[in-house]
């Protein structure tokens, strides 16, 4: 970690300067400021100080110092109700401790990769500083329409709005970029990140606010997509989330997630990756209408699924595609993410078609914990017909690796059977932490033994409270994900 003479009066300074800001929040507090406002002016105060940051120090070294100590901080004055005018407006959230805790991930993939890339880091702290605040202040000032739970067409307006015109303006600062390119990368930006705001829960779009910026810039900065493309890209994500929301594939919010989704498989991925990608998401949801028209009636509705569904079956393989557009691209770094992504979509496959399928095997399927029969369908428990639809859904991925070219890595048989046996690791892994972790509850109402509690004082019988199926579904994709790279 670098520090030079002059860093560390910065650093002191600096630390002095932002427990000001802090202090100055308090006092406009208790002189009756709302506490959402000086909140804001907070969040608005250390965004700028982000921006400014490569012109107070020579190096990265002391901003990571500064980010971590007040991820420390800020935890411990959250979990300690310290510090009122900035927790008390939303003792739930985590944006505190979420903006220095993304500041590391972004100061990784930007600054500390090279220099050239330290005007997206202060862009995408530009649009978290400014943007995030100014949609928060029109969403609560309407009160108004909402486009989806918690997002106020307003808000959302205002946010696209500053973000596009921060983003335009910081591109053309650095002057490497056209008119017509920064327009272009600045709409699709505004586009991304005004999605993922209206998404943004407890604190957390904080994170995914300026991750999403430098999943766009970055690629389009190293000049590996063009703008049309992400564009381009940008329009099916779009239609790709009210496709699947008009389809009642997935609920609103779900469906802004899943567009997102495929806006980084097509626009960042490309086709090597979107089409693995949209054959797990359309085979899934064919499958489960499939299984609810054949086995509840015709007239059953199958319910869309959830954004938290998205992530737990998605997330890890989103996070590779993520790692492999921002990270410097090393040839073994880049097949690594590439075959970790395909593990996770294997294993996501394998786990839903082995559920959506195996209620039709006929053999009776058993609990991995206990070694008994138990009904169809039940997590924890494993069945002769439910393994063989497993396998078949790992090869649906596989198959599309393949016909999709593999991008940098080449699916050969070897390859391809490892594909296949990383997602059946996943499967195997999920069914063990669903009958080892995964919360059973006892229904005060009906008596019997549930997955997910329909009251209150619902008994725990066994697992984690915190763990239920989604969670469950997560550690079994990231199974996936290590097993197909221990097989590479």
């Amino acid at each position: 970690m670098v520090f030079r003479q002059a860093d560390w009066v910065v650093l002191a300074a600096a630390f002095v300067g932002l427990g000001g800001l802090v202090a100055i929040s308090e006092l406009l507090r208790v002189r009756g400021w709302r506490p959402t406002t000086t909140r804001r002016f907070v969040h608005l105060g250390v965004g700028l100080f982000v921006v400014a940051s490569p012109l107070l120090f020579s190096a990265a070294g002391p901003v990571y110092v500064l980010a971590t100590a007040f991820v420390v901080i800020n935890a411990g004055a959250r979990r300690g109700s310290w510090l009122p005018g900035i927790h008390s407006a939303r003792a739930d959230s985590w944006g505190t401790v979420a903006m220095p805790l993304v500041l590391l991930l972004a100061l990784a993939t930007t600054w500390s990769v090279a220099s050239d890339r330290t005007y997206i880091l202060q862009g995408a702290f530009l649009v978290l500083g400014l943007a995030d605040p100014l949609a928060s202040w029109g969403g609560e000032k309407t009160g108004g329409r909402e486009w989806i739970p918690g997002a106020t067409v307003l808000g959302s307006g205002l946010f696209f709005g500053a973000a596009f015109l921060l983003t335009t303006g910081v591109l053309l600062e650095v002057g490497e970029w056209s008119a017509a390119r920064a327009i272009g990368a600045a709409t699709t930006v505004a586009v991304v990140t005004t999605a993922i705001e209206a998404l943004g829960r407890h604190g957390w779009d904080n994170v995914f606010v300026v991750l999403g910026v430098i999943l766009v810039l970055v690629p389009l900065h190293e000049e590996r997509v063009s703008v049309v493309a992400l564009l381009g890209a940008s329009v099916v994500g779009m239609g790709f989330g009210a496709l699947a929301y008009t389809s009642q594939g997935l609920d609103s919010r779900g469906a802004v997630a899943g567009g997102l989704f495929a806006f980084s498989l097509v626009g960042v991925g490309g086709w090597a990756w979107a089409l693995p990608g949209f054959v797990f998401f359309v085979l899934s949801s064919a499958l489960s209408r499939l299984r609810a028209t054949f086995t509840t009636g015709a007239d059953e509705e199958v319910a869309p699924r959830t954004l938290r569904q998205v992530l737990a079956n998605g997330g890890v393989a989103w996070g590779l595609l993520a790692a492999f557009a921002v990270l410097p691209g090393r040839p073994l770094f880049l097949e690594a993410c590439y075959l970790g992504f395909l593990g996770a979509l294997a294993a996501a496959a394998a786990d839903t078609w082995a559920t959506e399928l195996g209620v039709w095997g006929t053999g009776q399927p058993w609990s991995l914990r206990t070694g008994a029969p138990v009904p169809a369908g039940q997590s924890g428990a494993v069945s002769v017909g439910g393994t063989a639809a497993a396998a078949i859904g790992a090869v649906s991925v596989a198959a599309a690796a393949m016909l999709g070219g593999g991008g940098s890595v080449s699916i050969s048989g070897e390859t391809f059977l490892g594909i296949v046996g990383a997602g059946l690791v996943g499967m195997v892994t999920d069914s063990l932490a669903g009958a080892f972790l995964q919360a059973r509850y006892r229904d005060s109402a009906t008596g019997r033994v549930v997955e997910q509690p329909t009251a209150p004082d619902a008994v725990l019988l066994r697992g984690w409270r915190r763990i239920d199926n989604d969670v469950v579904n997560l550690l079994g994709t990231a199974a996936g994900a290590l097993a197909a790279l221990f097989v590479w």
